[in-house]
């Protein structure tokens, strides 16, 4: 990086002593943050998410979860995924839920015995529970790190759908969320009960130059001093003192110029006490890519046994039994490379040696004091590595001109070596040399801005001849041969991770792509044989919306979360692939052909109720049953690709309310009423059906709904052609006081009507249709996004099917639009009277 950066503040020192008081006693504490969401609706295979900000001083989060699902515990093993509905909670960038049967069988279990989150110490993955009626969950700042939390929504889950917004069935989700962040009242107050006080410690800097020279003026005389010296000079900057030093460190006579800035910190008597078993904690904020910082004891007066242990965890307090680093500094100092930008809170103890052998002891009650100081080093002059002996660069982020999503983006070197008007640039005129090893690095670091979590990171290398490049790429840090987030080389690459993907990677390029990237600085270590003269390697490195723009599979959009502070992009897939770029292919060309015949051939099944409605002159059922079949086969052949001769909404919308009436209508048909009350029965039809296929078509309860609808139809038909038939009387105004003889003789009335019945329908016929539109319900039912084209082709033809068998089922004798005997009746007296009349 540059000097001046260098130069400036790089690292925040923030020191505080926590004592611990006894528990229960310390505030109440106060809410920092809060957020609620009444209800989010889930269709299937949808999600979204929420972003949480927890800040440093925050001591517990709470948040309650109220879904309308309350599956019993011991039945969501025995749930298949697409009718799983999980909660996930992941840092910094949004979860993306993993579908093996590994991480599912361990997140059920995991929940079965926990019913909460997992260890969220785990930061690397996402933390989910299934969907509950009532879930409260409590988490402390030992459970949980401050910073960026994401909470995902997910109904329904699949290897090839999660992450891609397609045509899916299922039912609807529901869940409301609230989020109480708290934290104590007073900065002198910490913990998660807020029950330990913190106790500052004053700290003053030891400067031989403090009166005239400043870090800046330090930063020229380093400058001045590499000019003047020979080349290949490694610079280091120590927070200790601002004091310059020689060191010869090779036999090419490089020079290790060294900057001490010295930070004493005391309570009293330039010393630090607290007794033996107590703990006490400090915090560091790393605010730059450091190379290390190391802790050592001073002036320690313990007996010989006795230990000053050290623990060290990044964005978290430590524990005994729970940190990153350890060590004894009183032996040793207690030395971390390669530190993450970010806060590092550091814990220490005296404790007895024979007491870490044998924990039943007592612990000795005597007061120990010491003092202790840390340093900080980095590198000037765009240096980077442990010995300062790569380069490093900075890249600058240029927006795209009208981009697709709001964060596209690419990066280029800063320094006028690379021209901003290219997403691209030569990589061999920033590559490191080294005569010394046979391999070299060269670091690139730049910033993922605030809001774009839901972006990606693409970088593709395209080099004339074979690459032998690797490519280490690692969050907040410097990446290292042990130390890196996602790797790639032109042989392997970290794959294991499913936020990344190395695709179409030959001998003379690399395309790496690294999904969902977390807001804050990366950096990409570049590894490379010293000999690159004979290369010509152009790299590009973007922030991206989609994968590969959808692989032209499906369209690129981009949405934002509940919170309204980060957008992220998704793949609606056509109904072939899925996955985060289309690229999971779900159907074969040969499948989808198949499948788009049965879809579509299946709707000629209308034929058979269309022909029987023209044979028998029922003009409206004919055009009805005739525009359904019409209608679901132009629209199945815009949802399988084919043809649009319409937008989609519009031919969904006519395929299933055609569908509606033409089932409804067949009831109504079956009633045998007048004109007059079939085209009123049918207006009213018209409107209910309208209704809800343009309010929720695909919902399975709307086949019930349809059933209902025209067996009311049926009854009032049969209701208003009954009273048409018997004739009533006006009530006499004479009181007739005799009793009638005999009531009403009901046996009579029921076999009388069975008999009307019996004369009314063929009752084979009507069987056959009742199972038939069984079928086409139990159809409708067994519909998943794996078997639907064949269970959705068999509902065509069964609800047809019942649609010609309850036609048939009809004695038309008994039909008044059919009076084919009164007709013969009157087609005979006509004859007679001619012939009389011929006579």
């Amino acid at each position: 990086m540059a000097a001046a950066r260098w130069a400036a503040a790089l690292v925040t020192l923030a020191v505080a002593g926590l004592a611990a008081g006894p528990r229960g006693c310390g505030a109440q504490p106060v809410v920092l943050a809060s957020y609620g969401q009444d209800r989010l609706w889930l269709q299937p295979y949808d999600w979204s998410y929420l972003r949480v900000e927890l800040p440093q001083s925050f001591s517990s989060i709470t948040m309650d979860f109220i879904t309308d699902r309350d599956t019993p515990r011991e039945h969501l093993k025995d749930l298949p995924r697409g009718d799983l509905a999980i909660i996930c909670l992941m840092i910094a960038n949004p979860p993306i839920p993993d579908t093996s049967d590994y991480y599912l069988d361990k997140l059920l279990s995991n929940f079965l015995d926990v019913g909460s989150f997992g260890n969220t110490n785990n930061q690397s993955m996402a933390q989910c529970i299934p969907f509950q009626k009532n879930t409260t969950i409590v988490l402390t700042n030992e459970q949980i790190s401050p910073g960026v939390w994401y909470i995902g929504y997910f109904n329904g889950l699949g290897p090839a759908r999660t992450q891609s917004k397609m045509i899916s069935r299922g039912r609807a989700r529901s869940v409301s969320t609230s989020i109480t962040v708290e934290g104590c009242p007073t900065s002198a107050l910490w913990g998660p009960y807020c029950n330990q006080t913190i106790e500052m410690i004053g700290c003053s800097r030891f400067s031989r130059y403090n009166n005239s020279r400043n870090l800046l003026d330090l930063n020229i005389d380093l400058r001045r001093t590499l000019n003047t010296s020979e080349n290949n000079r490694r610079t280091n900057f120590v927070s200790r003192s601002n004091h310059l030093t020689r060191q010869q460190l090779d036999s090419n006579t490089t020079a290790l110029l060294r900057a001490e800035n010295l930070i004493t910190c005391s309570i009293s008597n330039d010393s630090l006490c607290f007794r033996q078993g107590d703990m006490k904690f400090y915090f560091l904020d790393i605010v730059s890519l450091e190379l290390q910082f190391e802790i050592t004891a001073a002036n320690f007066g313990l007996l010989q046994s006795s230990s000053l242990i050290c623990y060290m965890r990044y964005n978290a307090f430590p524990q005994r039994d729970l940190h990153d680093y350890s060590g004894d500094i009183s032996r040793a100092p207690l030395v971390i490379k390669l530190p993450n930008i970010g806060r590092w809170y550091i814990a220490m103890e005296t404790v007895n040696r024979t007491q870490m052998n044998n924990t039943s002891s007592t612990p000795m009650l005597e007061i120990t004091c010491f003092s202790f100081d840390w340093q900080v080093t980095g590198c000037l002059n765009g240096k980077a590595g442990i010995n300062c002996s790569w380069q490093s660069y900075v890249l600058q982020r240029v927006p795209k001109r009208n981009p697709s999503v709001p964060f596209e983006s690419y990066y280029v070197p800063t320094g006028g070596r690379a021209s901003l008007e290219y997403s691209h640039f030569s990589l061999e005129q920033f590559l490191s040399n080294s005569s010394s090893e046979q391999f070299a690095w060269t670091y690139f670091f730049f910033d993922v801005p605030q809001g774009s979590a839901g972006a990606l990171i693409h970088v593709q290398l395209k080099s004339d001849k074979e690459l032998d490049y690797e490519l280490y790429s690692k969050y907040g840090g410097l990446p290292s041969n042990d130390s890196w987030d996602y790797y790639a080389s032109r042989t392997s690459s970290s794959n294991g991770s499913i936020f990344f993907s190395l695709r179409n990677s030959t001998n003379s390029d690399m395309d790496l792509s690294i999904f969902y990237a977390k807001e804050g600085t990366w950096c990409f270590g570049v590894k490379h044989p010293n000999d690159t003269s004979n290369f010509q390697t152009l790299m590009s490195v973007s922030l991206q919306g989609c994968h590969r723009n959808c692989n032209q599979k499906g369209v690129c959009h981009s949405s934002v979360d509940e919170s309204g502070l980060t957008f992220y992009s998704f793949c609606i897939c056509d109904r072939d692939h899925g996955g985060f770029d289309c690229s999971d292919e779900l159907v074969s060309p040969n499948g989808h052909m198949w499948q788009s015949v049965f879809l579509i051939a299946s709707n000629a099944a209308a034929i058979l109720p269309a022909f029987w409605a023209l044979r028998q002159k029922a003009f409206a059922e004919w055009i009805l049953y005739t525009s359904s079949g019409i209608s679901s086969a132009l629209y199945h052949s815009c949802d399988v690709g084919t043809w649009c001769i319409l937008s989609f909404h519009v031919l969904q919308f006519l395929d299933f309310w055609l569908s509606f009436m033409a089932v409804i209508g067949t009831f109504i048909y079956m009633a045998t009423i007048k004109e007059d009350s079939k085209r009123a029965m049918h207006t009213a039809v018209f409107i209910l059906t309208a209704i809800l296929a343009a309010t929720g078509a695909t919902r399975s309860a709307n086949i019930s709904i349809v059933v209902a609808i025209g067996s009311l139809g049926l009854l009032v038909g049969w209701l208003l052609e009954f009273s048409t038939a018997r004739r009533f009387t006006c009530c006499s105004w004479r009181i007739d006081l005799n009793v009638p003889p005999r009531w009403p003789n009901f046996g009579a009335l029921f076999w009388n009507t069975l008999d009307k019945l019996n004369k009314r329908f063929h009752w084979l016929y009507l069987l056959f249709g009742f199972i038939t539109l069984s079928f086409a319900a139990i159809s409708w039912k067994l519909e998943s996004n794996s078997t639907y084209w064949i269970w959705h082709s068999l509902w065509h033809i069964s609800i047809y099917t019942s649609s010609f068998f309850f036609l048939c089922s009809m004695r038309l004798n008994t039909a008044n639009h059919s009076p084919v005997t009164n007709y013969e009746l009157t087609r005979q007296d006509s004859l007679q009277r001619t012939e009389s009349g011929e006579t």
